[in-house]
């Protein structure tokens, strides 16, 4: 599965990255989404540091796993190695 990130549409293979990528940025607008979900970003970070487990990120996980779109379709494994074509 991939999971698309609203505001700047990155995508995630899973939701526990997608919230990683978003608390990670930290920005206004994905700030701003946060609040229209009705977190704030504060407070998952205050959460994020002061429980064991990760409990901001959990938070947010659940929230993204029924907000976001997900894309059911497994993205191709990107090789290194040349193409039969290149050869």
């Amino acid at each position: 599965m991939s999971y698309h990130c609203a505001v700047c549409h990155k995508v995630s293979i899973t939701a526990p990255d997608l919230a990683r990528h978003i608390m990670g940025r930290g920005d206004k607008p994905h700030r701003d989404w946060l609040a229209s979900k009705g977190l704030k970003y504060s407070e998952l970070l205050i959460a994020q540091m002061k429980t064991f487990g990760g409990e901001g990120y959990h938070s947010l996980t659940k929230v993204l796993q029924n907000e976001t779109w997900v894309d059911d379709e497994i993205p191709p494994a990107k090789s290194s190695v040349g193409t039969d074509s290149e050869k």
